[in-house]
């Protein structure tokens, strides 16, 4: 963490730049645009490929927040539909899922802690669930 005596920059990414990652659940990807360290708050892109989603309920240690570029995400058991402009916030302990994306879905993901209280079972390990 920066002290007061040492100087502030900014920083710029250019997404195009970025590879997106593949995660252990098939049809998910993210490009990790910031994460801290200490408190695991995240900004991510991320990418549902059409038919994918999360296929079962979880709840998230953290305040969701999501803005939809892309695409059409779907809440199944709510219908919620996240479409191009849609902001999405999830309060931190709130059960939500499973989700489908009916069209390939590209997502811009805030988190102001961490993701999960625990890895859910859809992740095959401890990095994707961050």
């Amino acid at each position: 963490m920066a002290s007061f005596d040492e100087p502030l920059r900014e920083v710029l990414l250019q997404t195009d730049d970025l590879e997106w990652v593949e995660k252990s659940l098939a049809g998910l990807s993210h490009k990790m645009l910031w994460r801290d360290p200490e408190t695991e708050a995240s900004i991510a892109l991320v990418r549902f490929e059409q038919g994918s989603g999360i296929p079962s309920e979880h709840k998230h240690a953290s305040n969701q927040f999501m803005f939809c570029l892309s695409g059409r995400y779907v809440y199944l058991p709510t219908g919620t539909t996240l479409t191009k402009g849609s902001f999405y916030w999830n309060p931190k302990g709130v059960v939500h899922g499973p989700t489908l994306a009916e069209e390939t879905s590209i997502l811009l993901e805030v988190y102001d802690g961490p993701h999960y209280p625990e890895r859910p079972s859809f992740y095959d390990n401890d990095e994707d669930a961050r």
